[in-house]
């Protein structure tokens, strides 16, 4: 049995902008801007590492009101990823397990699957809730593995960002980059590089776990 992992951030959708947007608009009082070294973390951490001086509950508060935000300006845009849903549908008609992971706050990761309407084509879902580190722990990747029953070295992860490549390959499981929030360049540490979910196939994919 194998089985396919999504992020979600970049993933499913294509959204960094959005997110870079929210981030220095929200924040700017604060003059916080997003890095490529950010995207795919847990919001705990970062906000820790960012507003270290403030106390935990303003900093839930700062992260809340930011990703209340970046709803609110995303929704009027948001569409998946071009070639997603097809590649969904098929690897649902071939028996192959599907899983999102994802560090975001579950009201994002809510929108995304409700507004795309393809929530039912996920088996489970595993969100940071759920375990004891985010990415670039492994955690979430090895949580979605034991819910699916399927071993790590038979999973595929699909990822955009640098935190969440190191958690996949920290799992022991292959690692498709999509090229969304970061340049090619930067994707190296994985199986292969891709800009979209149009050129996938469910030969690819078995093809890279084998």
């Amino acid at each position: 049995m194998i089985a396919v992992i999504f992020d979600m951030d970049g993933v499913l959708v294509d959204n960094a902008h959005f997110h870079e947007r929210a981030f220095s608009e929200y924040f700017s009082q604060f003059g916080t801007k997003l890095t490529p070294e950010m995207f795919g973390r847990g919001n705990e951490e970062l906000m820790a590492e960012l507003f270290p001086n403030e106390s935990k509950e303003r900093r839930i508060e700062l992260a809340t009101g930011k990703e209340a935000y970046y709803r609110q300006i995303y929704e009027p845009h948001i569409k998946p990823v071009a070639g997603l849903v097809e590649l969904l549908e098929e690897l649902k008609k071939n028996g192959i397990l599907i899983a999102a992971g994802s560090s975001a706050p579950v009201e994002n990761i809510d929108f995304v699957l409700d507004k795309l309407q393809i929530r039912n084509y996920f088996d489970v879902v595993v969100i940071a809730a759920m375990v004891q580190k985010a990415k670039p722990a492994p955690d979430i990747y090895l949580k979605s593995a034991e819910l699916l029953n399927v071993k790590p070295e038979n999973c595929l992860v699909f990822e955009d960002a640098l935190a969440g490549i190191a958690a996949a390959r920290s799992a022991g499981m292959k690692v498709a980059g999509v090229a969304t929030s970061l340049p090619k360049e930067r994707l190296t540490e994985t199986d292969m590089i891709i800009n979209d979910f149009t050129k996938i196939t469910i030969d690819k994919i078995k093809q890279i776990i084998d």
